[in-house]
């Protein structure tokens, strides 16, 4: 997962890192440094094997049970659940105690606690603005309730036209009848 991946190099794990999914674009350097295991909902567990890892780190929102059931059977996995910011400082949390980094996690933590405390109190004044978050194409999918995008918008004073509807709806009828029934200003 990318943001995992990001957040591992942030803890000063980077040189651990041995297996990414083709999505892990950053830091630039990190696919040439670690083997690409697969994706988010294909992975590759014969080259994961071979990695011998001695974990693996899934999430609940890209990785499905199966995948997560079959590394199991490799290695100890952490599974991930985020929908919030407090949820990723959390996540932030349990890999510095994981990997023996809570000194840095604690910085990432309050560095993020210290921006989030800042940008809410210049967005107060701004007004709420509809939007619609499209993540995916063919089929057109949008972020809607229970997501951490959802989340997000809602931090940035936006409302998710489609936040009525549960996770990542993909019915082109459902955007239309929404679209058409919005007063954009």
């Amino acid at each position: 997962m990318p943001s995992q991946t990001e957040l591992l190099c942030d803890l000063g794990l980077e040189h651990q890192v041995v297996g990414v999914t083709k999505f892990c674009v950053h830091p630039g350097h990190i696919k040439g440094q670690s083997t690409i295991v697969g994706g988010t909902k294909q992975i590759h567990l014969d080259k994961i094997r071979e990695l011998q890892p001695d974990i693996i780190l899934c999430n609940k929102e890209e990785n499905t049970k199966a995948i997560v059931e079959a590394c199991e059977a490799i290695c100890p996995v952490h599974v991930s659940d985020i929908f919030t910011v407090d949820d990723s400082v959390e996540l932030i949390k349990q890999y510095g105690a994981l990997f023996d980094r809570q000194t840095k996690a604690e910085e990432l933590t309050l560095a993020i606690r210290k921006k989030l405390d800042e940008f809410n109190r210049f967005i107060e004044t701004h007004p709420l603005k509809k939007v619609a978050y499209f993540i995916w194409k063919n089929p057109w999918m949008v972020a809607a309730n229970n997501t951490f995008i959802n989340h997000l918008l809602k931090l940035n004073k936006f409302e998710n036209i489609y936040g009525h509807l549960a996770r990542y709806p993909c019915s082109l009828t459902q955007f239309k009848t929404q679209l058409n029934s919005i007063n954009f200003h």
